[in-house]
């Protein structure tokens, strides 16, 4: 019976995207009655490497979860593993670039990988298309399976987040670089407010070092009465602070957008998404049920969408509505629970679950 299992890619803290992810489901699997050791990549090289090198001759089961140059340069050595009988393996490759990354490989060398993820039980993408891409890669002996980014649901009931407000509140929370779409919404930002919409626009988030956009941002926000840069946020903050808001806007570019889990988390919030047709955001947002989409770089779109919020409670609220429901689907408790099923179905021998999975798990 598999009960340790020792998994590989980044976990927070500190706090990363894919290392939130992995922290969620290490929890999730250990309430299943795993024993999870995570080596974690965000720590130092030197020291990650020892501990794989070292860890991976005495474990029968391994879950690798991470981005490109992780995932290219481990699972050539979890490969001779997981050739040996009885032993698993399951991949969860991080961010939305996966196979586009293989098809752009030389032959040889793509013919090479994809018979090194051959050798896991199963590979878990975040999105439906990201799966359909990698069906076509791999052989009918890969079981590939969706499983989407997760969050924990906030204890805190909508209700208790106040009354209705008149003035409509957006929210965008993420890392400030322009191939976020940042200089597009606050151009729609100002072409609402313009029309004489009343809304205002808090932004969160951190800048790249030595990123020359940050001048241009931060002139451009201080010349646009009621949109306000906070900063970063902390993480145990985001959802909570989502709560007081009426939507999220998400009006990314960013060619490496894969399952941003601050759509998780503000759907989690009950915040309808606002966002782009970009990337896997259709996989995610259901136009009209949990939010809007609308073309990259349309100011115009993204503008009327936000008066249309203004200008109808009943659409808002029907949305936030929808926005909650979709947020149960990301929950750590359901998402885990899934990941569980496809472990089963690829033939890990699973132990009963250890603990009543309870409906929240705490924030860092």
């Amino acid at each position: 019976m598999t009960r340790e299992v020792l998994a590989i890619g980044p976990r927070s803290p500190p706090i990363t995207g894919p290392g939130l992810k992995n922290r969620y489901i290490q929890s999730g699997l250990e309430d299943h009655g795993l024993d999870v050791t995570w080596v974690n990549t965000l720590e130092t090289r030197p020291k990650t490497v020892v501990d794989i090198l070292s860890k991976t001759l005495s474990y029968d089961a391994y879950i690798l979860s991470a981005s490109t140059k992780v995932r290219l340069g481990v699972a050539p050595l979890l490969a001779t593993k997981l050739r040996a009988p009885d032993t698993h393996g399951a991949l969860f490759p991080a961010g939305g670039e996966f196979a586009d990354e293989l098809r752009a490989m030389p032959g040889p060398l793509r013919q090479f990988y994809c018979r090194t993820f051959s050798t896991f039980d199963g590979v878990y993408p975040q999105t439906d298309e990201l799966s359909r891409d990698l069906r076509a890669l791999f052989d009918d002996s890969v079981q590939v399976r969706t499983v989407p980014n997760l969050r924990p649901l906030p204890e805190r009931a909508a209700s208790d987040t106040g009354g209705p407000s008149d003035t409509l509140r957006l929210a965008y929370v993420g890392r400030i670089k322009e191939s976020k779409g940042l200089d597009d919404l606050l151009s729609a930002y100002e072409r609402a407010t313009d029309a004489g919409t009343d809304v205002v626009l808090d932004i969160y988030g951190h800048f790249l070092p030595d990123d020359p956009y940050e001048d241009r941002f931060l002139d451009r926000c201080s010349q646009l009465p009621g949109a306000r840069f906070h900063g970063k946020l902390p993480n145990e903050d985001v959802i909570p602070t989502l709560q007081d808001a009426d939507a999220f806007m998400f009006p990314t570019v960013y060619d490496g957008e894969g399952f941003p889990g601050a759509l998780v988390e503000a759907f989690a919030a009950g915040c309808p998404v606002l966002a782009t047709d970009w990337n896997f955001n259709a996989d995610i947002v259901t136009d009209g049920v949990d939010g809007r989409l609308f073309d990259p770089h349309d100011v115009a779109a993204l503008s009327s969408h936000i008066e249309e919020l203004a200008d109808d409670p009943a659409l808002l609220s029907d949305l936030q509505d929808g926005a909650r429901q979709t947020g149960r689907q990301y929950s750590v408790e359901r998402v885990t629970a899934g990941i569980i099923e496809n472990l089963d179905a690829s033939g890990w021998d699973l132990p009963e679950p250890t603990v009543e999975r309870s409906r929240t798990v705490e924030p860092m």
